[in-house]
């Protein structure tokens, strides 16, 4: 698997897909760093049924930006595969996906490319994702790599929350990498299929990675690739929205995605499960995940609307 073979293109053509959802506030400091990288790169903003005025700013403020607009929010990852089809059709190499919520180092296209084209073997990249709060960039880690648990499947973040101090500095080869930012070469999207859309939100760049690993496809995390995230900056952190998603998803991850013994082991811990949920003191936490089980159960996959 080669990004490109023709020799007289020197560069490579990256499109960066950003998905956006009412987060006009995020924009700026996103499409200006993306538009600042060292590496020429197409930007394609997909909204997802913005009502807070995304479109108006992105069309007066970044005429050049490619805008997808869709009437309603689709979701993670139907969102982003809109923006995918389109890239392809217009002869993408790679893509980058790439979260609202974040800004990018300027040389960090430029360094991803590089270690894209080094190897067929390789076709998706992950970068060192830092943590950025109140506006300012942070050395604290929120990303160096990623690992499942190997009882449940619930992937871990390397690094995580840890200040940087040059430990996680070797390009390594890792499980997964985060939705927040990914480099994917174009061919693997063609060989594998794009994000899974009975998921709405959560779980599909796990899915995604794992069925790469399965046909050979190899994951790098890419340490001198640079970005700043604003963590749970679109969806907050421990709301109903999350409970629900993560545990709902988590049993369609693990069916379609896990070895036979750890499906069954799931199935069969669910009445202790909800137990667990059901000891929560946080209401929400505990009617949302429920309801997630139910609906797991019930095969009601998609978005729903609860809240």
């Amino acid at each position: 698997m080669t990004l490109i073979s023709n020799k007289t293109r020197p560069e490579r053509e990256v499109y960066a897909i950003i998905l956006n959802w009412n987060g006009k506030k995020f924009l700026k400091k996103c499409l200006s760093s993306v538009l600042k990288s060292t590496y020429r790169v197409s930007v394609v903003v997909v909204d997802n049924g913005s009502v807070d005025g995304s479109v108006a700013y992105i069309k007066k403020n970044y005429p050049q930006i490619a805008i997808i607009k869709n009437r309603d929010n689709l979701g993670w990852g139907v969102g982003n595969n809109k923006g995918i089809e389109y890239a392809l059709r217009k002869g993408a190499d790679a893509i980058f996906i790439l979260n609202n919520d974040t800004e990018i180092d300027k040389r960090c296209i430029s360094n991803m490319v590089s270690e894209l084209c080094k190897s067929e073997k390789v076709g998706i990249d992950g970068q060192k994702i830092y943590l950025s709060v109140n506006g300012k960039k942070k050395k604290k880690i929120s990303y160096a790599g990623g690992k499942f648990t190997k009882n449940r499947y619930f992937g871990m973040h390397i690094g995580d929350d840890k200040l940087d101090i040059g430990q996680f500095d070797k390009i390594k080869k890792t499980e997964f990498t985060t939705g927040a930012a990914m480099m994917v070469k174009s061919e693997v999207f063609r060989k594998i299929g794009y994000f899974e859309n009975r998921f709405f939100i959560y779980y599909e760049e796990g899915d995604f990675c794992m069925r790469a690993n399965k046909v050979g496809i190899e994951i790098l995390f890419i340490p001198n690739a640079h970005v700043f995230h604003v963590f749970s900056g679109t969806v907050k952190l421990n709301s109903p929205f999350q409970h629900y998603y993560t545990t709902r998803n988590h049993y369609l991850f693990v069916e379609t995605m896990c070895p036979w013994n750890v499906k069954v082991r799931e199935i069969f811990r669910t009445p202790k499960t909800i137990s667990e949920f059901m000891k929560s003191r946080d209401l929400d936490k505990r009617k949302y995940s429920l309801l997630g089980i139910r609906d797991y159960f019930l095969r009601r996959f998609g978005k729903r609307e609860y809240w």
